[in-house]
C-alpha cells in the first residue's frame, strides 16, 4: 500500500508553517526600523531622498511580508492542519475502478482538492483527494484498493490495471 500521510511529513510542513511566518513577521519588522532609523539622518539637504528611501523601503518589507504570508505560510498551515486531522481518523478501505475529475477546487482557508470517483459494479462512491497528492495516483481506469479517512485518499493499492 502507497502511502501519502505521515507524520513527519506534517512535521516537516508545521516546520515550514513556522519558518515563513517568522521570516514574514522578520522582514516587516526590519523594514520598520529601518525606516525608523532613516528618519534620524534626514536634513534638509536629502528630505526627499529619504523620503523616497522610506517609502521604497516601507513598500519592499510590506510586499515581501504579503508573499510569504500568502504564498508560503498559509499553504503551509493548511497542509499541516489537513494533515494532522487526517492522522488522527480511523482509516477505512474501498475497492474498484479509479477516475479522477479534472480539475482542483480550493477549500477557503485549507487545502486545493480533486475529486475521484470509485466504482465497483453498481456500487460508486465519490472521495476526494489533496490535488497535490493527485499527480501519485495511478492512471485513470485502474482497479485498486485504497484507504480513507473523512472522505479523503490517504493510500492506494493497484490490485490491476
Amino acid at each position: 500500500m502507497t502511502n501519502f500521510y505521515s507524520k513527519e511529513e506534517m512535521e516537516r510542513h508545521r516546520r515550514r508553517a513556522v519558518w515563513s511566518g517568522a521570516a514574514a513577521w522578520s522582514a516587516l519588522a526590519l523594514g520598520w526600523i529601518a525606516c525608523a532609523a532613516l528618519c534620524f539622518f534626514v536634513n534638509t539637504a536629502n528630505a526627499r531622498r529619504m523620503l523616497f528611501g522610506v517609502i521604497g523601503l516601507a513598500t519592499v518589507s510590506g510586499w515581501v511580508f504579503i508573499l510569504l504570508r500568502q504564498m508560503v505560510y498559509t499553504p503551509a498551515r493548511a497542509e499541516a492542519s489537513h494533515m494532522a486531522g487526517i492522522i488522527a481518523e480511523e482509516a477505512t478501505e474501498y475497492e474498484g475502478v479509479l477516475r479522477l475529475s479534472p480539475g482542483a477546487f480550493q477549500i477557503p482557508r485549507s487545502i486545493a482538492v480533486r475529486r475521484a470517483t470509485l466504482t465497483n459494479g453498481e456500487e460508486s462512491v465519490t472521495l476526494s483527494i489533496d490535488a497535490a497528492l493527485a499527480r501519485r495516483l495511478p492512471p485513470d481506469g485502474s482497479f485498486v484498493r485504497v484507504q480513507t479517512a473523512r472522505k479523503y485518499i490517504t493510500g492506494y493499492e493497484v490490485l490491476h490495471e
